[in-house]
């Protein structure tokens, strides 16, 4: 009764796979939905049962989507049956929502590797340089309008020519955030799907409540240090120290502001607030990077110093 049981849960989640699967090949602007949705089929087949037989589904997920969508369809089942199954595992576990994150993160980080690869060796192309000559192209163009209008604005089409040299060398950094979004929605939406058929999981805590060990700090002192060593451009140590020092700031920044959700929850603050201040934070960082660079520095107290706990006991 339970292998049949098994059976037709298998059957059910491949069907409901294929049919998102085709939404995301087919309508373009529900896709971006369907994308995040693609894991949770495999996810709550190998919640109930198990990553042994979720390995059996995806591998009809994959067989199927190749067939109905091609190349895209089976990249997609790649992917998102990989995700899948290390996610939902962990949640059969009762894993920390952390570490649910965690083991999404690094299995979406060898999906976009693999994106590469594929790209590179099957298919010719190379979507490193390919972004960098599409951001060049508008930088031209842009260049082409002020000259036209009579504004000169070289120096700053200048320095964004530089900051587009810089892309390759900032590709860890992209695909390690790239891979925390993806996964962070996945595991939101999954949370409701979970919620709502009352499957026992461990939620995040609070963001206020989060924290980074202290570890983290040190490891931004040793990024500032090495930022002071002159390398040469495009070298292994180089291409290490920018990418730790942007990795590690992003991971100081978050620190302040659940500095600042803290400190808004105690003051009886509407929740409107920190999350406004969150968002002027992220897009005014080019604008005005001084903004982001206060929140950095909470951070960098509240790990040093844990002045959340001291928010909480002066309440």
């Amino acid at each position: 009764m339970r292998k049949t049981s098994t059976i037709v849960d298998g059957a059910v989640m491949a069907g409901v796979y294929i049919i998102l699967m085709l939404i995301s090949l087919n309508v373009p602007i529900i896709s971006i939905l369907t994308y995040f949705l693609l894991p949770l089929p495999i996810i709550l087949f190998a919640y109930k049962h198990g990553w042994k037989p979720g390995l059996l589904v995806w591998a009809v997920t994959l067989v199927l989507s190749f067939v109905m969508g091609g190349t895209a369809g089976l990249i997609y089942a790649f992917s998102s049956g990989l995700m899948g199954i290390i996610m939902g595992e962990l949640y059969k576990r009762k894993t920390s929502a952390f570490g649910v994150l965690l083991g999404g993160s690094l299995a979406s980080v060898f999906n976009f590797l693999m994106l590469l690869v594929f790209a590179k060796l099957l298919l010719n192309l190379d979507i490193v340089k390919d972004a960098q000559k599409q951001f060049n192209s508008v930088i031209d163009q842009a260049s082409k309008f002020y000259k036209q209008s009579g504004q000169d604005l070289s120096p700053q089409l200048d320095q964004m020519r530089e900051q587009v040299a810089t892309i390759p060398y900032m590709l860890p950094t992209a695909i390690i955030i790239g891979a925390i979004a993806v996964t962070l929605i996945t595991q939101w939406l999954a949370a409701l799907v979970l919620k709502r058929m009352r499957f026992d999981y461990r939620p995040f805590p609070p963001f206020r409540d989060w924290s980074f060990p202290k570890s983290f700090l040190w490891y931004y002192i040793l990024a500032l240090l090495l930022s002071f060593i002159k390398t040469d451009k495009g070298s292994g140590l180089y291409i290490l120290m920018i990418n730790l020092f942007i990795i590690l700031t992003l991971v100081l920044v978050v620190q302040g502001l659940t500095v600042i959700f803290s400190y808004a929850k105690n003051k009886g603050w509407p929740k409107a607030v920190p999350v406004f201040i969150s968002v002027l934070v992220i897009f005014t960082s080019s604008i005005l990077p001084i903004i982001m660079e206060v929140v950095k520095f909470l951070g960098i107290i509240d790990l040093g110093f844990e002045i959340k706990k001291r928010i909480n006991t002066r309440q």
